[in-house]
């Protein structure tokens, strides 16, 4: 029995990983550019080219889901590295990621690592944050 303990404990370290280097890429690799961008475009006036992009997918009010893009990639993506409401935030990366995916597969655009985050996200979604998280110490995974 103490094997298997064991192979739980790795299990969760393996889970701890997976989650906090997915979230921290996600958030400083593609969230915080968008971030600054965003708040540069609020705040200084400066142009920003991705609500074009969102527009060309055919969303209404680009600005806006530029904005929530933006917003789920950097928070949302340290909010599941820390494991805090860790459904929830995969549940919106896995929207984020579905589209970006898609945007990528009609453009001819490489959508390896859109996919990498989706599938992720998805795992994460469905077996929860791990032993190692806020949730788990703060009690709030309800789902």
């Amino acid at each position: 029995m103490a094997l298997l303990s064991r192979f739980s404990a790795f299990e969760q370290l393996g889970l701890l990983f997976l989650r906090v280097g997915s979230g921290l890429f996600l958030a400083f690799l593609h969230g915080k550019g968008k971030m600054i961008a965003l708040w540069n475009h609020l705040f200084r006036a400066e142009e920003w080219g991705f609500p074009d992009t969102v527009a060309s997918l055919g969303f209404p009010l680009p600005l806006f889901f530029a904005g929530v893009v933006a917003v789920v990639e950097f928070v949302g993506g340290l909010m599941f590295a820390a494991g805090l409401y860790t459904r929830y935030v995969a549940a919106l990366i896995t929207i984020n990621m579905s589209v970006a995916v898609y945007r990528h597969l009609i453009t001819d655009m490489r959508y390896e690592l859109a996919s990498l985050f989706l599938l992720i996200a998805l795992y994460i979604l469905f077996r929860g944050a791990g032993r190692y998280s806020c949730d788990r110490f703060f009690k709030t995974d309800t789902v």
